[in-house]
Formats: structure tokens, sequence, C-alpha cells
């Protein structure tokens, strides 16, 4: 069926509020043409049947065409609570306060705290917070379920429960770099002290850290990559999201261990000419990432 037909056809179910049938004919018509008109009409299938999940991130599509509209907005909102994406929608709607009028901001704010009381109510936030505040106490899997199911924790909330899991051996290191991350992503301009992968603790202000990307030692490292005769290219990729996480292992000191970008690229590869020293390191990179697999 043609992508207008599809859309006749999805239009005419939700009217009649078949939305599981509308669902399936508008997605189909999204995935023939992708627009914003199309995307709302599947959003508004999608939110009837309470998939919270896929219509939050089908909203991000056209996410500016949800933020100019207070109504589409109002619905944006919902669906990000719902969906356990507190932190990240009460970080846009601060963002946009700015912008909005006196009256705007209040009722978003009233909008925000109603629809959060409300999935609170079905919600143990008690527990959640509790695990997240000693992370240390749970095996690596749940580490990593608990810090994921934490997006549905206010920014307070967040910045409040994790201090203690940044200088905690017990919390594995690529969750702890997690959570140095968001409290970058957020801003926080509250000083942590951090405990790096090779051992020593450290004092960071977040909001001052840049994304790993950005890192001149990552971009060093990747430069080195792309002219390592080694690899074959269509392995490449592969190699990179393994340097990735390694490097996110040592995030935000990447220097700490070695300074110089081609030794630090021998290391984080395990390359066969490496002294005792960087070939222990090496393992303890290689062991880290075989605890974080399982």
């Amino acid at each position: 069926m043609e992508q207008e037909k599809l859309y006749e056809a999805g239009c005419a179910a939700l009217e009649k509020s078949d939305f599981s049938q509308a669902k399936e004919l508008l997605l189909q018509a999204y995935q023939a043409k992708k627009t914003f008109k199309v995307n709302y009409l599947l959003f508004t299938a999608l939110k009837e049947l309470r998939d919270h999940q896929m219509a939050s991130l089908l909203a991000e599509d056209y996410l500016l065409d949800y933020l100019r509209d207070d109504q589409k907005l109002t619905e944006y909102v919902t669906e990000m609570i719902y969906a356990g994406k507190v932190r990240k929608i009460e970080m846009t709607l601060n963002l946009m306060s700015g912008f909005m009028s006196a009256k705007e901001k209040d009722n978003f704010m009233r909008l925000f705290d109603q629809t959060l009381a409300t999935v609170r109510t079905q919600t143990d936030v008690n527990t959640l917070t509790k695990k997240l505040k000693h992370l240390g106490a749970l095996d690596i899997l749940e580490q990593r379920q608990v810090f994921e199911a934490s997006g549905s924790l206010t920014i307070a909330e967040f910045v409040e429960s994790v201090s203690a899991d940044l200088v905690d051996e017990d919390v594995h290191p690529l969750v702890r770099a997690a959570i140095l991350d968001e409290l970058r992503y957020l801003g926080s301009e509250k000083t942590v002290t951090y405990l790096l992968f090779t051992g020593e603790k450290q004092d960071f202000v977040p909001g001052d850290l840049k994304e790993l990307d950005d890192y001149m030692m990552y971009q060093r490292l990747v430069a080195l990559l792309e002219a390592d005769l080694e690899y074959a290219a269509d392995q490449k990729t592969q190699i990179l999201a393994e340097l990735k996480l390694k490097l996110q292992l040592l995030y935000p000191k990447l220097t700490a261990p070695f300074t110089d970008p081609e030794k630090l690229y021998t290391v984080l590869l395990g390359k066969s000419n490496l002294e005792a020293q960087e070939r222990e390191f090496a393992q303890a990179l290689e062991s880290s990432l075989a605890q974080w697999m399982v």
C-alpha cells in the first residue's frame, strides 16, 4: 500500500479509536516517508496505547516541532515522565524556561510536578534511591540496571544520591564514569571527588568537564587507528568501539596512565611490544571490560 493510502487508513483507524491498527498503519506510512504530520499522529496512537517509551523516542525525531507548540509540549512532557526520563525532560524544561513567559513556566512546572506525583504512586522511588546510594553493594549487572532506572529521578534526587558511588572501588569503573558524565551533562557545579581507574582520587567540577569525543587524546587515538595498516577498514569500527570503552574506563583523566598518545594506543589495543608494567595495565583494562560484558 502506498504511503498516502497508509496515512489515510491510519487516520481513519485513529478516528475510530482503533489505536493498535492506527499504530500499524501509521508506522508503515512513517517508514515510507517521514513527516511531522505522520509522526504526531503515530505519537498519538502510541500515547493512547500507553507505549510511553516508543512515544517519547518517536517525538525526538521532530523535537523542535513539539517544543514550539504548548499542547504538543504538554503531551511530550507527560510521555517522557511516564517513560522514566524524568531528569532529561526536567533539563529540557530548565533550558527552555528562559524563553517562556512566567505563566508558561508556572504551567509547565505544575504539569511536571503533578505528572511526576501521579507516576510515583505506582513506583518505589525510595528503594531506587537507596540502591543508587549503595551501588557498590550490588553486582555489576544490577549496578547497570539501577543506573539506567535512575533516569526516573529528578536532578536534585540524582545529585544527592551518587556522591559516595564516585569514590567506591566496588562500583564498576564504567558505572562511575557514566555517573560523572551524567553530572557533566547536567552542568553540575558542585565539586566531587572521583576515584580514577589508576587508583588515585581527584576532585573535579563535572560541569567543567568535556565529552569524551572532545578530548584531544581521543582525537589523536582515532587518527592513529585510521592510519594503522595492521587492521582492515572493516575491522576499525569495532576496534574504535573497544577503544572508546577503554577510554571511558579512564575518563575523565585520559592521560593518567600515559601522556603519549602512541604509547596509550599500543596499551589500549594490547599490542605485542608492551613492557611488563604496560602489559599489566592493559590486562587490568581487559579484565574490567570482561566483568562488564558478563
